[in-house]
């Protein structure tokens, strides 16, 4: 029976350092601009591409 639990509070604890470790390290490197002309220089300079996020309150 301790096996068991051990086995399952083991399994719990792996699965959840699975998934927390690839959320830190994507949030860790990534920095935000400040204006879409700094944006688009930035992009153009080192070829990668440009993500928009447009929203509204209403």
């Amino acid at each position: 029976m301790f096996n068991f639990v051990f086995r399952r509070i083991s399994l719990g604890i792996l699965l959840l350092m699975i998934g927390l470790i690839p959320a830190h390290i994507a949030t860790a490197g990534v920095e935000w601009g400040k204006s879409l002309e700094d944006g688009m220089k930035e992009a153009e300079k080192t070829g990668k591409p440009i993500m928009l996020d447009f929203y509204t309150d209403t």
